[in-house]
């Protein structure tokens, strides 16, 4: 029973971890959540540049995501739009942006994720839109406020199944003492 209740400790937190990757709107400010079913989701960074010809949006220098439920910090973030969206043309108004959908998101160098009592940190976190998958490389820990902790050199969270795949896991978990012994 204790190691059903570790394993869905752990799908929790990647779940709310993986909350931020799941939302289109991080492009633009998302209306109220009472009139469209969003939330709103606010990223400050010391600069934003957007390319529409490799189709990305680049934040660096202290980046901050913060959503009602998830928040997340980096050195850099990059978000990777779908190529076969229409990029723009000669002959479209220099104003235009026609971005396309949301290939992948990488967040990069110091990564710092929260969600209630539960965080993560990382190298590298990216979120795979078309697979729905979140991979965090680079030093992944995740941990709740127990002190559960769980390690690996690479953890894959399959979003949709919610499944997930850790490399060379190192795991502690706190159980009650049902011993009798303090």
């Amino acid at each position: 029973m204790v190691l059903t209740q570790q394993k869905a400790l752990l799908g929790c937190l990647l779940f709310c971890i993986s909350l931020f990757f799941c939302s289109h709107a991080a492009l633009a400010a998302a209306p109220d959540k009472k009139t469209t079913g969003k939330v709103p989701t606010n990223i400050t960074a010391a600069r934003m540049e957007y390319n529409a010809n490799a189709q990305t949006v680049i934040f660096t220098g202290k980046v901050h995501v913060k959503r009602p439920d998830f928040e997340l910090w980096s050195d850099k973030m990059t978000i990777y739009l779908d190529k076969s969206g229409k990029a723009p043309t000669a002959n479209d108004d220099a104003g235009s942006m026609q971005a396309g959908e949301i290939d992948r998101i990488v967040a990069e160098k110091n990564v710092r994720m929260k969600s209630d009592t539960k965080q993560g940190s990382c190298d590298k976190a990216t979120y795979f839109a078309k697979e729905d998958k979140l991979v965090m490389e680079g030093n992944p820990v995740l941990s709740d406020a127990d002190k559960t902790q769980i390690r690996g050199k690479i953890v894959t969270h399959y979003i949709s199944s919610n499944r997930s795949e850790i490399s060379a896991v190192d795991a502690v978990f706190f159980a009650p003492d049902r011993t009798g012994k303090q």
